[in-house]
């Protein structure tokens, strides 16, 4: 069967139990189910960074891939490759910076790769308390801290040279994007760097969106999926490129775009907050 059609089954059996309200409970079963299957060929391994693994049943919460250790490590390295080359862009670099944060740091996937800067100060946050736990106790160069699914965030004003975020705008209502974009504003430096992912037109092509919602996207419409859901990996954000520049940025200058450019084919947007 192709990706397309799979993903078209996919989204009706979503559908049907999104309306009995049991298509959470039923996505965090198949995530479990992916977790016990990885678990038996991760146990005990040890990774070449010298930091442990977390456990299947936390990676494979922030995406099914993210349940086999080897992807889960190639994407975040990957991920934090794309910050590197973006902040180089902008004539910058990780290393200059003195304080980053990962908003939705997870269980470290990207973060952990962070432990080699010795003069940028390394924070992330999550809403999840048992990835904020397994991210204090096992990378100790990173301060991380539970955030709530509104804001605000527990950092000064002008706190952070960059904020990134993968996979967080993509599973948050519009609402919520507007005032978190708000809020990243504040924690930002004058002149400092916001990058996020999006779920572009690579995958609104793919099945996942019915007609009309598919026709929404084409008119640079945000489309969002079960919003009732929002801050889980249920609800699902699609962002035209022009509806991220036009609408969600505003308050920010647009300064960089790719599409399809990560591991997971979402889109990176970079944005700066004007001096």
């Amino acid at each position: 069967m192709s990706e397309p059609a799979l993903w078209g089954r996919k989204r009706a059996l979503l559908d049907a139990f999104d309306r009995v309200r049991l298509a959470r409970p039923a996505v965090r079963l198949y995530e479990l189910a992916l977790a016990a299957r990885s678990e038996l060929f991760s146990r005990g391994r040890q990774e070449a960074d010298g930091l442990p693994l977390p456990p299947a049943r936390l990676r494979a919460q922030i995406g099914p891939l993210h349940a086999d250790a080897d992807f889960f490590l190639r994407s975040g390295r990957h991920n934090a490759d794309l910050i590197r080359e973006q902040l180089r862009e902008q004539g910058s670099a990780v290393e200059s910076l003195e304080a980053l944060l990962d908003w939705g740091c997870g269980c470290g996937r990207v973060l952990r790769h962070w432990a080699g800067l010795a003069d940028t100060r390394v924070f992330g946050c999550d809403i999840d308390p048992r990835m904020v736990t397994w991210c204090d106790e096992n990378l100790p160069f990173a301060k991380t801290t539970v955030n709530e699914l509104q804001p605000p965030l527990p950092y000064d004003d002008e706190a952070f040279d960059l904020v990134y975020a993968f996979s967080v705008m993509t599973h948050l209502s519009a609402e919520l994007q507007r005032s978190w974009l708000s809020e990243l504003r504040r924690v930002l430096r004058p002149g400092g760097h916001l990058l996020f992912s999006t779920l572009g037109e690579y995958y609104a092509s793919r099945n996942r969106l019915t007609a009309p919602e598919r026709e929404a996207f084409a008119r640079g419409e945000l489309v969002v999926l079960y919003e009732r859901s929002a801050g889980t990996s249920l609800c699902s954000a699609y962002h035209p490129p022009e509806y991220v520049r036009d609408e969600l940025a505003q308050g920010f200058e647009h300064v960089a775009f790719r599409a399809a450019a990560d591991d997971g084919r979402h889109d990176i947007h970079v944005l700066r907050k004007p001096t």
